[in-house]
């Protein structure tokens, strides 16, 4: 084929022109190897009804009919052309609008499952520093990140000795010699590991333990019912990757179907002569929606936040009097600790990296909001830009509230035309922007009849309606959401009142506690059961006098299994017969082929769930304090050590001993006779026939008529 050129000429032009394929109709994008279309054509005419099969055993007879079959295929097809009256369609199939309609469907059914549960892949101005596991949001460790930035040069590395060692002459090994497993390290080596009684790690793989359970039923009395008491893994695999990295929904999807009790509203009705706005926005996801390329300094984009102010208070649609720019505070021990790394920080990145002046040039933008630091820094900066130069700019009776920027945290500041004064009444403790706003806006409530909140985030229409239901906020609440594109508009205005009017009142009331329990930022959703799944169901319970109401009153000591009750009901028809999520487990694991990621969390497992739930709705509905008093997350689902705060899993062991033994720690004593050698001994079980010990093995399980002689000892 290298000299074809120069021995063959024409056909080497021939197939430079595209000779290598054929076209058998004149339909677009239906080209086939020369090999494919023999087989179509000549082979398959020759081996079908009529063709060489069962024609003759007779070589002679057999070689002639070789020597003419093209010409009695052609003749055969060409008798199907005039018979046959199906239409030859010159279009091809995958160009037909029905087939078109069906990718484009599947084309954003995966666009839009990569943006609503992965991190972004196909946002470049976001582009991490570090690798990153797209779909937990995990950061690769140094050893992973160096295995598999190394893969490239490792693949040409093991292409070159393939070709030195097999190829060239005075080749060391055979062609056919088996090529050596090179060893990468992946994400799944970063799986959280136990410690069995000898310190070694391990890793308990949740699906081969399962099939294993039937070799240990032949030779232990093992309760299978108790074994499914334990989560049988690292982490419970309903609530965590194996990673150790929490499980995330699509909030929006909640979002959603809280919307659809009433009309969608582009924009907000129109204002009456004597009704008042007030306008509060998140600060944060503020600074984050700016362009990058509409600011070089640090003055540059401070000066773009103060002019979107500006210009809410002089839109005459609006009719705004008061705008309120509320910040979040960083705190180094956060419950969001592990959702702000899934987002791409890291633990590290608590101190700035820049020191922040008006005149200095911002550097990677994206990279640096990626740091608490950073953005703390960066939020005291603009608000003192605010602060300093909004005041002349003002029209006269408006003004901008700036909460969270301050230096101090609770400091909350009102910028007028007539100058800066302190809100003492609003001083506050509260650490997220969300609860924050829903303070402002039970405060505003007061003077405006009319309060806007802008942002995004499912977790504040979830609060707000839980205040509007209180009747803690005032007659109109927008939630204005979504963004504004050159093309498309997808900005709207969620009328808060109307939802809530729509809504039961117990279906507000357990709205917080019901979100939190099925995933948020601090908490972990439960595997296979999305946001709509949970919306449906608590509306089925709560209209059939289900005692999952108890969930509204967080303080309850009736809580805890109003929570359980809420979480059996989202598991369908099979739940109604099980007490406990323990049973429920027994249940579907042994009547259904379901995985274990796809059972239920322990009761052990859950019950730490419950309290961080527990713990994320309190700050919820005390969004109304401004300085509320709450316990320490220790305790409630967390633990701290040196790098922070981290989700407590269980309490109890991953697995039985029984389970554990069989699985990763066989036994490899001589005699068996000393416990620090056989594990089996250690734990006071017999050693079994898969055991590595030697038949003079002093542990072994007697026959049983010596088990009968032992018990009747």
């Amino acid at each position: 084929m290298k000299s074809l050129e120069t021995t063959q000429p024409g056909m080497f032009q021939h197939l430079m022109k595209g000779g290598f394929v054929v076209r058998r109709t004149e339909a677009h994008f239906n080209c086939v190897p020369t090999d494919q279309a023999l087989e179509q054509t000549i082979n398959r005419e020759a081996k079908s009804a009529g063709g060489v099969i069962g024609f003759t055993l007779r070589k002679g007879a057999l070689l002639r009919w070789l020597l003419t079959r093209h010409i009695t295929g052609e003749y055969a097809e060409m008798y199907k052309a005039m018979c046959l009256t199906k239409h030859q369609a010159r279009e091809h199939e995958e160009l037909g609008q029905a087939r078109m309609t069906r990718d484009l469907n599947d084309v954003r059914t995966a666009e839009e499952y990569i943006l609503n549960h992965c991190q972004d892949p196909f946002n470049l101005d976001e582009v991490p520093e570090k690798l990153v596991n797209i779909v937990t949001g995990q950061m690769a460790s140094a050893a992973v990140e160096a295995s598999l930035s190394s893969l490239p040069s490792k693949g040409n590395a093991a292409y070159e000795e393939f070709i030195n060692g097999r190829l060239v002459e005075g080749e060391v090994k055979s062609f056919w010699d088996a090529v050596p497993r090179k060893i990468t390290l992946t994400f799944a080596d970063m799986k959280k590991h136990l410690t069995d009684n000898n310190g070694k790690r391990i890793v308990m793989d949740t699906e081969v333990l399962f099939r294993r359970l039937l070799a240990v039923s032949k030779h232990r009395d093992v309760d299978f019912k108790m074994v499914l008491s334990y989560e049988l893994a690292a982490v419970p695999p309903s609530l965590f990757h194996d990673d150790g990295a929490l499980r995330k929904t699509n909030k929006a999807d909640l979002a959603t179907k809280l919307e659809s009790v009433c009309e969608e509203l582009i924009a907000p009705p129109p204002v009456t002569t004597d009704a008042k706005t007030a306008y509060i926005i998140d600060g944060m996801g503020l600074v984050q929606a700016l362009n990058e390329d509409h600011f070089k300094t640090f003055n540059d984009l401070a000066e773009i936040v103060l002019k979107r102010l500006i210009r809410i208070l002089r839109n005459p649609l609006m009719d705004t009097d008061n705008v309120s720019l509320v910040f979040d505070r960083y705190n180094t021990s956060s419950i969001k600790s592990a959702e702000r790394q899934r987002r791409g920080a890291t633990a590290t990145e608590t101190l700035p990296t820049h020191q922040i002046i008006g005149t200095r040039t911002v550097p990677n933008f994206r990279q640096f909001l990626k740091g608490s630091g950073n953005k703390s820094d960066l939020l005291r900066f603009v608000s003192e830009y605010v602060m300093t130069n909004a005041g002349d700019r003002l029209p006269n009776g408006k003004s901008v509230v700036v909460a969270g920027g301050c230096h101090d945290g609770q400091e909350v500041k009102r910028v007028s035309s007539g100058g800066v004064v302190n809100l003492h009444k609003l001083y506050s403790t509260q650490e997220e922007a969300d609860t924050r706003m829903v303070l402002h806006a039970i405060s505003l409530s007061s003077t405006f009849q009319r309060i806007i909140v802008r942002t995004d985030d499912t977790d504040v229409l979830v609060i707000l309606l839980y205040y509007m239901n209180r009747g803690m906020l005032g007659p109109e609440v927008f939630m204005h959401a979504g963004h504004s594109g050159r093309y498309i508009t997808r900005e709207r205005y969620i009328p808060i009142h109307t939802i809530a009017v729509a809504l039961e009142d117990k279906f507000c009331q357990c709205l917080p506690s019901a979100h939190a329990l099925t995933g948020c930022d601090s908490t972990s959703s439960i595997f296979g059961i999305g946001k709509k799944t949970v919306y449906t169901s608590i509306r089925k319970q709560i209209e059939s006098g289900d005692t999952i109401v108890g969930v509204g009153d967080i303080r309850s000591p009736e809580w805890m299994e109003a929570a359980k009750s809420l979480v059996l009901g989202l598991y369908g028809s099979k739940a109604k017969k099980c007490k406990t999520l323990n049973d429920l487990r027994y249940l579907l694991a042994t009547t259904t082929d379901k995985s274990a990621t796809q059972l239920p969390p322990t009761e052990d497992a859950f019950n730490q769930h419950a309290l961080r739930a527990r713990y994320q709705a309190m700050i919820w509905c005390c969004s109304h304090i401004p300085k509320p008093e709450l316990d320490d997350p220790v305790g409630c689902g967390w633990f701290r050590d040196s790098s922070g705060l981290h989700q407590t899993l269980f309490t109890q062991e991953s697995a039985p001993a029984e389970v554990r033994d069989i699985t990763h720690l066989y036994c490899r004593d001589g005699e068996c006779t000393d416990s620090s050698n056989c594990t089996c001994l250690l734990a006071g079980l017999w050693c079994i026939d898969i055991c590595e010990c030697s038949s003079s093995c002093q542990n072994a399980m007697p026959s049983p008529a010596g088990l009968e002689d032992q018990d009747a000892t």
